[in-house]
């Protein structure tokens, strides 16, 4: 028979385990999901990049998207999932992300024109990474850029 001390012992090592726990699943979770969140971040990255470059035109394709790793600027892009200017990389984002080609710039308000390869939202692990949000958020710089500028 436990005495009463015993049993606060116990309990107190069970809460503290399952705080533990609770906190070492977020860690594991947290770690599985970076690849997944340098990707999304780095689509992102070169979707705004490719946009500056081609007069806010959005790219047909992968192939065409990654011509902006070609540039003096392209080259000298960070991408956070790998080197600067790493283009097997690049190449390798299509194999995580899905990106709907027939978007049109001009019409963003609630499209989200960057998904995960089968189609649901990323895991995002940094609020300023969403591929959707940098886009949403560099063509509304633009119109307000150009509505100032008249």
């Amino acid at each position: 028979m436990m005495t009463r001390r015993r049993k606060i012992v116990a309990i107190l090592a069970a809460a503290a385990l399952a705080i533990l726990g609770y906190f070492a699943f977020g860690v594991i979770d947290t770690v599985q999901h970076i690849p997944e969140a340098y990707a999304a971040w780095d689509t992102g990255t070169l979707l705004v990049a490719y946009m500056k470059s081609h007069d806010d035109q959005w790219p047909k394709s992968w192939d065409d998207l990654l011509t902006v790793l070609e540039s003096e600027e392209g080259r000298n892009l960070p991408l956070r999932g790998a080197a600067v200017g790493d283009s097997a990389y690049a190449k390798s984002l299509k194999k995580t992300v899905s990106i709907d080609w027939s978007f049109s710039p001009d019409r963003f308000s609630e499209e989200e024109p960057v998904r995960r390869s089968d189609g649901s939202s990323f895991h995002l692990l940094w609020q300023s990474a969403d591929p959707n949000k940098m886009v949403k958020s560099y063509l509304q710089d633009r119109i307000t850029t150009r509505s100032t500028n008249g």
